[in-house]
């Protein structure tokens, strides 16, 4: 039986959510603005004194917590994390709604949770969570274990992950948005999982063996996504569906210049349906699979627009987007 030091609790939680990349995907690399959105799937960390070997991404999370905070409570909880990323699965397959970075941020927040004040004891923890602390401890911890595969991403996952909500994400600079409420997100499964890992870096290869092209495919993404902002911030449903369009269009025409197969058929299909009902339909992330998006006007037919998207080989998922960053879900015995 592992020995878990004392103050560290085993009834301390702390939830994180999974994530949609809506736009700026691979420009993201290069600084470009990307949009999060936190999607209502949460994994849970905690402590358990039976936790088996940590994975790279909890042994970085706990390397970084020793390094920035010391041989205290915080870095010993660090060794016993387990986390339950259940909910970010599907019939038992990955849904490709950035695990990995969930866990990372629910993992260091709840071995953060035991340097609080009165330990893990203290009822309003959720509120006293360091979250721009977490953010820095997790990006770094995440970006190790991505290195240690090479390739290290851009860190968005972790941004939507710890503050939740819909986001729009700079170099080094995060700031919410109020996603319009008049254009619908319904988040739908592609039918296959993605290497986002082997995309990414089959992308860099083609943009060394052909820049311009790759070049100005990734210039057409980050110009839709300040789009995209510009129409978020005018709070324009029309104008935000028509940005997700033009997003789509930017993600097929990296497609084409990469010669990589990043759009699958059904995403092609659902879009024609989409575009019918006044919506618009776009790959989220690397691409090649997971989760896809259709954007509806909120007076459209939403029950036919599912049942479109199960005609053209999607399943539409019971998912929520803008839903909160990372959390203390209990802190007191």
């Amino acid at each position: 039986m592992t020995t878990i030091a004392a103050g560290i609790s085993t009834h301390v939680r702390a939830s994180a959510p999974g994530k949609l990349m809506i736009a700026g995907e691979y420009a993201v690399l290069d600084g470009a603005p990307a949009v999060m959105a936190a999607a209502d799937r949460r994994v849970i960390a905690r402590v358990d004194r039976h936790a088996p070997a940590l994975s790279p991404f909890l042994a970085a999370a706990a390397a970084q917590i020793e390094n920035a905070r010391g041989d205290g409570p915080a870095a010993h909880a660090a060794l016993h994390i387990i986390v339950d990323s259940s909910a970010l699965h599907e019939s038992g397959v990955k849904l490709g709604l950035g695990s990995s970075a969930a866990a990372t941020v629910a993992a260091i927040a709840c071995a953060l949770a035991h340097e609080l004040p009165d330990g893990p004891h203290l009822a309003s923890a959720a509120h006293a969570l360091d979250r721009a602390l977490v953010h820095r401890l997790a990006a770094a911890a995440h970006g190790d274990a991505q290195a240690a595969r090479g390739a290290r991403g851009s860190g968005a996952d972790i941004a939507a992950s710890t503050y939740g909500g819909v986001i729009e994400l700079r170099p080094h600079a995060i700031r919410p948005l109020a996603w319009p409420a008049d254009a619908v997100i319904v988040p739908f499964w592609t039918g296959s999982a993605a290497d986002t890992v082997a995309l990414v870096s089959a992308v860099r290869a083609a943009r060394a063996a052909r820049p311009a092209a790759v070049d100005a495919a990734l210039e057409s993404i980050a110009d839709a996504a300040r789009s995209l902002i510009t129409a978020i911030d005018d709070a324009k449903a029309t104008d935000v569906i028509d940005a997700i369009a033009r997003a789509a269009s930017a993600f097929e025409h990296l497609a084409r210049a990469t010669g990589l197969e990043l759009e699958p058929e059904v995403v092609v299909r659902a879009r024609d349906a989409m575009r019918a009902r006044g919506g618009a339909v776009k790959s989220c992330g690397a691409g090649g699979g997971d989760v896809a998006i259709a954007v509806l006007p909120l007076g459209a037919d939403h029950a036919g627009a599912r049942a479109d998207l199960r005609a053209a080989g999607g399943t539409p998922l019971g998912i929520a987007v803008g839903a909160p960053g990372v959390d203390i879900v209990s802190a007191r015995e």
